[in-house]
């Protein structure tokens, strides 16, 4: 068995979750996500080292660790999308990186709907239990927190709206850790709860201004292992708004544990809105005054 990550591109086609097409025929950012998570598993796959045979043959779990995207069309729901996944740096430092695309058809002509980088890496919590091929020994992680250089230890929070939840199962992988995918969950439901939470709903503004949401960046990085039923806190806040037609939002989690705070992953959001149907649907909206001031609010 072989793992090079050389540099042959992977291409797939796949279409976006059913469930994602959450208002009218428009898929939501995490669809997008999932579906550069599938070329780069298929990368892996059409080598002989998919995520079951790593695991069940050496105790390796296969573990996104990191996208950072750029969304530059929207998908829906009946579209086919091809996926392109180019290793980028070769394979001797602890995480493998990708250069991914997604492109769908648009009268005729191939549109790019996804650029950006995903990564990942190799964790064996419990350790090794096979002999491992050349390509990987070496490289293997106990946890998530050895890939990343130790920072101070946090005395609180981040400053911003917060919100707390149990992690699910639902959001794991192996059993036990919070995976990539689960965070890109928490993230857009964070931006609903902080949305609500500022008079602006998802609800309000779309039946109000037939508005819907529309997000051309977004990024989440792992910090350190979360574990199933643990509390996740969750803070949001908005940095900026840009030219009055998005606005970026930083999201930071952490657990509490042994009484101390542990952030275990941070993302970022570039949000907007675009208009939902009528003779102007799919055009960008300018979000007025009132919009913006409710956005740049600060439970700091």
């Amino acid at each position: 068995m072989t793992l090079a990550v050389d540099a042959q591109p992977t291409t797939c086609r796949g279409r976006p979750r059913y469930e994602g097409a959450n208002i009218g025929t428009w898929v939501g950012f995490k669809q997008f996500v999932y579906l550069a998570e599938d070329v780069v598993l298929q990368h892996y796959r059409d080598r002989g080292t998919g995520p079951g045979r790593l695991f069940h043959d050496h105790g390796v779990q296969l573990s996104f660790v990191e996208h950072s995207l750029r969304l530059p069309g929207p998908v829906f729901v009946d579209d086919e999308v091809r996926a392109e996944a180019v290793p980028v740096g070769g394979s001797g430092g602890a995480e493998d990186t990708f250069a991914v695309t997604l492109l769908v058809e648009r009268e005729g002509r191939p549109v790019p709907v996804l650029k950006g980088k995903v990564r990942v890496a190799f964790v064996a919590p419990s350790g090794v239990t096979g002999e491992l091929p050349r390509e990987i020994a070496g490289r293997v992680v106990t946890d998530l927190a050895q890939l990343r250089a130790p920072g101070p230890t946090p005395a609180a929070f981040r400053p911003g709206f917060r919100w707390s939840e149990t992690i699910p199962y639902p959001h794991c992988q192996f059993s036990d850790r919070m995976q990539h995918s689960g965070y890109v969950r928490d993230l857009e439901e964070v931006v609903h709860r902080y949305l609500a939470e500022r008079g602006i709903s998802i609800r309000r503004m779309l039946t109000e201004r037939n508005w819907i949401p529309a997000v051309t960046r977004s990024q989440v990085r792992l910090l350190a292992d979360a574990r199933l039923e643990e509390e996740l806190h969750t803070v949001f806040t908005v940095d900026d708004i840009v030219k009055d037609v998005m606005f970026t939002g930083r999201m930071d989690c952490y657990v509490v544990r042994d009484g101390v705070i542990v952030p275990t992953a941070t993302g970022s959001i570039t949000h907007g809105y675009g208009v939902a149907s009528g003779p102007d649907a799919g055009q960008v909206a300018v979000m007025d005054g009132p919009t913006q001031a409710a956005l740049l609010w600060s439970a700091a």
